[in-house]
């Protein structure tokens, strides 16, 4: 996955610099720096980091932001307004449900949640919907048949978003399958090294101006180091993607052939839900697997405990495997219902496999069995 092949040059210098400079200016000399003028509205590092991603996504446009969040809320305050309609299944991350069901429901917004996978989004929609949904959701692992579902929303006049996060353009490009937006927390995957905040969305030119000229106004734009960083991640991108998959998936396999827990979650498995859709729309099954541990094996705390190698922290994405408890980290905004309908509880850890010898993975996790 090169970005390298026909590409015209974005600004002048950096000619002769292996490496895309930090432009670490909030303003630009007028009238030569007009294109920029102020570091709020764009920088020529974070310009350069968009025009990559775009190249990836195989995008018209692409926009940066200061988090995935602000990626998300941006877009969403963009293309709604009172009276909209908003339709997204449950299996959210947390922080996008909330954005929908607090703010947007009590500003107007007609928001409809509905059950997990594809068949439930199909049967919410409705007229002029916005659907959001992730492509592979967080963190119950649901594959979202983004095809049928496009189709299907573009027949009604509606919009969809996709937030391909846990998917990366190396597994997945939604736009390639009818998706209006797509959608990134470049914290995780793209940024790969656990050391920055930053999101973005691609599409066409007509969607994607409308929601940089909102960013510009609310300020969520993101800061040229991070986007030199990102950058940096976005070259071994690939390299990492190809071996988080491929140690996802034999963790996977074998930790159902040992049948130690009660449940492992993963894409790449016959028996998930998703798997046949998985296998039609991604190139790899993904770098996270879910799984539950016996009733009784120990509170979650003292499981993690239990870990040598395996850090647990309320992210994924990195070279480093990484694992989570949703119920009391990235999900312990959601009450004992809505967990319940996601198939999150105490027992539910999401883990988030890194670029390290999967036989150590393997041996780390096995301890949480003991």
């Amino acid at each position: 996955m090169s970005y390298e092949t026909d590409i015209k040059e974005t600004v002048d210098p950096p000619r002769y610099s292996l490496t895309f400079p930090i432009y670490q200016s909030s303003a630009f000399k007028l009238p030569e720096g007009n294109r920029y003028r102020y570091g709020r509205e764009n920088n020529p590092t974070v310009e350069e980091l968009g025009r990559i991603i775009s190249l990836m996504e195989g995008a018209e446009s692409t926009t940066c932001f200061s988090s995935g969040m602000g990626a998300i809320s941006t877009s969403l305050l963009t293309l709604l307004k009172p009276g909209s309609k908003l339709v997204m299944p449950l299996d959210l991350f947390a922080r996008s449900r909330s954005i929908a069901t607090g703010f947007l429901r009590e500003w107007g917004v007609k928001v409809k949640t509905c059950g997990t996978g594809t068949e439930n989004v199909l049967k919410s929609l409705e007229d002029g919907s916005l659907v959001f949904l992730e492509a592979i959701s967080n963190p119950s692992l649901r594959v979202y048949d983004i095809e049928r579902i496009s189709k299907a929303v573009h027949e009604k006049g509606g919009t969809l978003i996709v937030d391909s996060t846990f998917a990366t353009p190396v597994n997945l490009k939604p736009l390639d399958y009818g998706a209006d937006i797509s959608l990134h927390s470049l914290s995780k995957f793209i940024g790969g090294h656990n050391d920055i905040i930053g999101g973005s969305v691609s599409g066409r030119d007509d969607l994607i101006s409308r929601i940089d000229a909102f960013r510009r106004t609310l300020g969520t734009n993101m800061d040229p180091n991070t986007a030199f960083l990102a950058i940096r991640g976005i070259k071994t991108l690939g390299l990492r993607i190809d071996k988080g998959n491929k140690n996802a998936l034999f963790l996977a396999q074998k930790l159902s052939e040992m049948n130690v827990f009660d449940e492992i979650i993963y894409p790449g498995l016959p028996e998930h839900p998703d798997h046949r859709i998985a296998s039609r729309i991604l190139k790899g099954f993904g770098a996270v697997l879910s799984f539950r541990v016996k009733k009784g094996s120990g509170s979650y705390d003292e499981l993690l405990k239990k870990l040598k190698h395996i850090e647990a922290a309320n992210t994924l994405g990195s070279v480093n495997t990484v694992i989570s408890h949703p119920m009391t980290m990235s999900h312990r905004s959601l009450g004992k219902d809505e967990l319940r309908e996601i198939g999150v509880d105490e027992n539910f850890f999401r883990l988030s496999l890194g670029i390290e010898n999967p036989e150590t993975i393997i041996e780390d996790v096995l301890n949480m069995a003991n």
